[in-house]
């Protein structure tokens, strides 16, 4: 469920983009003239495809983790990185949370609206403290596979074929 609702708010946004783009490409061709709002619309559904997106990779194992050096390390050091891994990336996404929430309640505050569509600002931001959460989630989700996989690397051989 989870992972398609993820799925659902990186595509859909995405489609989004791609359509508003190609109607101003054919619009900008055949009419000569081109659509303001695309602009506007294309940069602020890229706050959630971003965050989505970085969701998406966390889920999938492709998170930025220093992989080489993690790769290669065995047993206890490869589960003492995978905690500090796992600890810096909570902190940033705990750091995205707090700023992100404080802006979208700010946006809401104060009524701030898109320039061109007067859109909401506030539903465009909240891709931030969305994309921290389910990003937090997975995560963790993610870093007990890992500490898991490190554990076991740790154990004897006969321990880790049982």
């Amino acid at each position: 469920m989870l992972t398609s609702v993820e799925n659902v708010l990186a595509a859909v946004p995405f489609a989004v983009v791609a359509v508003v783009a190609f109607v101003n490409v054919v619009s900008r061709y055949f009419l000569n003239a081109s659509l303001a709002f695309t602009a506007e619309l294309t940069v602020s559904l890229a706050a959630w495809m971003v965050m989505m997106g970085a969701v998406i990779a966390l889920r999938e194992g492709g998170h930025l983790g220093f992989s080489a050096l993690h790769e290669a390390a065995t047993g206890a050091l490869r589960g003492a990185m995978t905690v500090l891994i796992t600890a810096a990336v909570l902190v940033f996404l705990a750091v995205l949370l707090f700023f992100g929430i404080d802006m979208v309640v700010l946006q809401a505050w104060s009524g701030r609206t898109t320039p061109s569509l007067g859109i909401p600002q506030w539903l465009f931001t909240a891709a931030l403290p969305v994309g921290a959460v389910l990003g937090g989630y997975r995560t963790v989700q993610a870093s007990r596979v890992g500490f898991r996989r490190a554990t076991v690397d740790a154990l004897p051989s006969e321990e880790a074929d049982r």
